[in-house]
């Protein structure tokens, strides 16, 4: 937009730096809006797949695998593993996040703890390429009382918008 900006004010009285100032707005409202698509899209779920837990190990709760894209419109794959850290979302445009903390009920940590498995670290969540290759980990530190710290290694991706409606089955 910006050279027909500089082309049809040839003619006019209006001076370059005008036209400068023109083109910088006209560069600067595209810019804008394609960052707001960007924003608004990034969480949107094109594929969803439940993960059998016997795919990913003995003791493993529900875990689903979501498909969303970049801007680039690169396939960005994020397995959760643990599906009770998906916690509805704080911002627009998603329904879900990873929860940034996660308290364990009593009984389980107790018993964790008399396992001795407490304090521990583990992968809640990874980020993948479509070529399967890991870019990002969302992992969470349990202390001694059950209560869980979440943190993000790597570009993970963190929302996510996805119609619940048409799930075969509750998430959570």
């Amino acid at each position: 937009m910006a050279p027909f900006i500089m082309v049809l004010e040839t003619s006019s009285r209006l001076p370059l730096v005008g036209r400068f100032i023109l083109a910088g707005v006209a560069f600067s409202t595209s810019g804008i809006s394609t960052a707001l698509v960007a924003w608004c899209g990034r969480p949107y779920v094109t594929t969803l797949r439940w993960i059998e837990p016997e795919a990913l190990g003995a003791g493993s709760g529900r875990a689903v695998e979501m498909t969303t894209l970049t801007l680039a419109l690169r396939e960005r794959i994020t397995r959760v593993y643990d599906t009770a850290f998906l916690v509805p979302a704080g911002r627009p445009f998603a329904t879900w996040e990873l929860a940034e903390a996660f308290q364990l009920p009593k009984e389980e940590a107790e018993l964790e703890r008399s396992q001795g498995t407490l304090p521990r670290e583990e992968t809640i969540a990874e980020t993948m390429t479509n070529k399967k290759e890991v870019i990002g980990r969302w992992i969470v530190r349990w202390d001694e009382n059950g209560r869980g710290v979440c943190r993000q290694v790597g570009q993970v991706v963190r929302n996510f918008n996805v119609h619940e409606e048409l799930l075969d089955k509750p998430v959570r």
